[in-house]
């Protein structure tokens, strides 16, 4: 099993934590032909460093699904078909195979390919099992989609706009109400972060079972940018870690706990 699963019965709040992970399973490492050292550096560079322990506060308040794999074993964020998937251009789908400077990573043989496919609909069937279980429950489920991402534009992705800001709301039209996405932006402002909506990166996970056909199911993502918890140049957590951590927690339960009477 490569994923963390919990489920909170009380709670209509589904956490899903795509990119913390960095384990790479020993059947895969064949697939790489890039060097250990290198392999290693992409695996650190690649993850949302330690968003599992970030949002820990959030988590115990929620049931929540973490990938312990690494993307670049299987980015469980990403479409599955590569036709669907805009960073499929760059190498960088569900199934990586390029490194984060364009170069080639590895080459997936077709039996390996049948096994990252199943552990990638194993992730999304479970995280449709949580939100059903919530949405059966309370009547209504509240996913918070739960990222980080780098203070300086990575070479392979989309948005390259300077300044970042400190927390980036990830809203879709049909699955995040207005209010709701207002109520974090003014909580998270008030706490003194720059906050952008849908900027450096957009949108946010549904089950495809629920997408653009229940409202529902809410669903809003939550970025935070890595200058704030971090050492962006060694991947180790600051001396502000848990500070922010319980800072961005709070911040979110708060915003869900306003948002709730209002629905």
């Amino acid at each position: 099993m490569h994923f963390t699963i919990s489920e909170n019965p009380n709670s209509p709040i589904v956490c899903n934590v795509p990119h913390a992970g960095t384990v790479i399973p020993e059947e895969f490492r064949q697939d790489y032909i890039v060097d250990e050292q290198t392999l290693t550096h992409e695996v650190a560079y690649l993850a949302d460093n330690d968003t599992d322990a970030l949002y820990e506060e959030l988590l115990r308040f929620s049931s929540f699904i973490i990938s312990t794999i690494s993307r670049v074993v299987v980015d469980i964020e990403r479409f599955e078909r590569e036709a669907d998937e805009p960073m499929s251009v760059v190498g960088m789908s569900a199934f990586y195979t390029r490194t984060s400077t364009g170069s080639v990573l590895r080459t997936i043989g077709p039996e390996n390919r049948n096994i990252l496919e199943t552990l990638y609909r194993d992730y999304h069937r479970a995280f449709t099992n949580l939100t059903r279980s919530a949405l059966t429950r309370h009547g209504s489920t509240m996913i918070v989609d739960c990222h980080s991402f780098p203070s300086t534009p990575r070479l392979y992705e989309l948005d390259q706009q300077t300044p970042r800001p400190d927390i980036c709301i990830g809203c879709d039209d049909y699955h995040t109400p207005v209010a709701l996405r207002d109520i974090l932006q003014d909580n998270f402002r008030a706490l003194g972060y720059a906050v952008g909506i849908n900027t450096p990166f957009s949108g946010t996970i549904v089950p495809m079972e629920y997408f653009r056909k229940d409202k529902r199911v809410v669903s809003v993502m939550i970025e935070v940018n890595r200058k704030l918890y971090m050492d962006e140049a060694t991947f180790h957590k600051s001396e502000h870690f848990f500070r922010i951590g319980k800072n961005i927690s709070r911040c979110i339960i708060q915003s869900l706990n306003q948002f709730l009477p209002a629905c």
